[in-house]
């Protein structure tokens, strides 16, 4: 069984001010922490970045530094996150059975939780890596509260996200999905009528998506270097 991973990386960053992938600690880019631990998994045997056409060289840069002894591929992406997705799978090895997804700005995935979720897809039409909600949730209309959600039942999705091939290929090239708009890949495969399956992730796999969320990541690297 080999493994292609995708990492979209052509987000402008709205929310944050600026692009998050390229923000650096200890001289290294978020970008190149995401992508390390993948690098080193046997079961994958190609990672390619999709990044905007103006980030090309800086990211060509990046790996040149690395020199990792692994294929990492560059690719243009597009405007939407489903765009870059798709033309990193149409460059992707087609060889590869499984299609292993994952966030430019969550620095903090581990090898061990890679494989837990590449090893339960070889069972699953897909896998997500998710946490359980620990907070208590309010469904809300005009700022009022209209019910309490059962924290239970909640699960917060993360990356990686992993599918069969396939799977992944039929439903983001079937031109009645064409147009919808999804914050990940699970959901339209779930909006598919595939089983996606869950694998437990960690509290420390965050995503970072505001100056708050850096802040956090920040002390994490301290943590994890012992700075």
């Amino acid at each position: 069984m080999s493994v292609s991973v995708i990492i979209p990386a052509a987000g402008i960053g709205k929310r944050f001010g600026k692009k998050k992938q390229f923000l650096h600690y200890k001289n290294k880019s978020v970008l190149m922490y995401a992508i390390s631990p993948f690098v080193f998994c046997d079961e994958i045997n190609e990672v390619i970045i999709a990044v905007s056409k103006d980030d090309m060289k800086q990211v060509d840069d990046y790996l040149k530094v690395a020199d990792f002894k692994k294929k990492v591929s560059i690719v243009e992406g597009g405007l939407l996150r489903q765009d870059s997705v798709k033309n990193a799978i149409k460059c992707s090895n087609k060889k590869n059975q499984i299609i292993c997804i994952h966030d430019c700005a969550r620095p903090f995935i581990s090898k061990s939780l890679i494989q837990k979720a590449i090893k339960k897809c070889i069972t699953s039409d897909a896998v997500v890596v998710a946490v359980p909600s620990t907070d208590t949730l309010k469904e809300t209309k005009d700022l009022k509260i209209k019910k309490t959600i059962d924290r239970d039942k909640i699960w917060k999705a993360q990356t990686p996200q992993v599918f069969k091939r396939s799977i992944i290929e039929n439903v983001l090239f079937d031109s009645k999905y064409e147009k919808i708009f999804y914050t990940d890949e699970s959901s339209l495969v779930e909006q598919a009528g595939y089983d996606v399956s869950i694998v437990e992730g960690s509290p420390l796999n965050i995503k970072i998506t505001t100056k708050d969320d850096w802040l956090l990541a920040k002390a994490i690297f301290k943590e994890i270097y012992n700075d």
